[in-house]
This record gives structure tokens, C-alpha cells and sequence, in this order.
């Protein structure tokens, strides 16, 4: 989860990062502190920036009462009526065609998969008002 948020940010200029993450109240944990073992270019200033950690609010009602009230995008200033699960939505679109390209070549699956998804944020774009 490091790297491929890291990657995200490289080259970026951002003043606030929110991270919704289904264990995110595992995860953030010594976040700063691994973050420094990542190379300078992928690194950046937490502290000059506005950074919080939230658990979605499907994933956050398998977690106890303290993570829910501590992680909840339900108490965190900026977040609206946010529900932090937008990303695990388009499973739902990509399973049937996860199924077809089980018996295909790792190439063959990873360009099919690929265009689907491609197909999806195309369409989400287009759509948007």
C-alpha cells in the first residue's frame, strides 16, 4: 500500500491527502516513520501538509466501536457526506469479465482487463455532469 500511494503522489504538489482504507487504522501506523525508507523522489513532507486517515463506511462496520468512532468519515471536517467506497464500486462492472479471462495468457488477461477498466473511467468521464 506504501508504494503504490507513493507512486500515485510522485510529482504532485498537494496540500491535503485523505487516505480511505479498509484497515486504514492499521495501516497509518508508523506510516511517516516507513515513509523515510523510500527513495527522496518518492517521499514527501507529511507535516506540510494536510493528511488523514478514514475507514469507508462499508468496511468501517466490521471494526469495533473505538475504530468507528476514531476513523469515521462521519467526524472528519471536509469530508461531507462522503461514504470513502467509490473505488469498490466498479467491481461490480469488472467480476463478469474477471471470469472470461481466467483461461487466457497473463498478457492476453492483463490487455483485457485493461481496456475494460479504461472503458469504465472513459465512461465515467463522459457522464459526469
Amino acid at each position: 500500500m506504501d508504494y503504490v500511494l507513493l507512486s500515485t503522489l510522485m510529482g504532485v504538489t498537494i496540500a491535503m491527502l485523505v487516505v480511505s482504507y479498509d484497515v486504514a487504522c492499521q495501516w497509518s501506523v508508523n506510516f511517516a516513520s516507513r515513509l523515510a525508507a523510500f527513495p527522496i523522489a518518492m517521499q514527501f513532507e507529511i507535516s506540510d501538509i494536510f493528511f488523514t486517515t478514514v475507514i469507508p463506511k462499508f468496511h468501517i462496520l466490521g471494526h469495533g466501536k473505538q475504530c468507528q468512532s476514531t476513523w469515521s468519515l462521519n467526524f472528519r471536517r471536509w469530508m461531507g457526506r462522503t461514504d470513502g467506497e467509490g473505488v469498490e464500486r466498479e467491481w461490480s462492472h469488472i467480476n463478469p469479465v474477471a471470469l472470461s479471462t481466467k483461461v487466457m495468457g497473463p498478457g492476453s488477461r492483463h490487455d483485457t482487463l485493461d481496456d475494460h477498466w479504461g472503458a469504465w473511467n472513459w465512461r465515467k468521464v463522459v457522464t459526469m455532469g
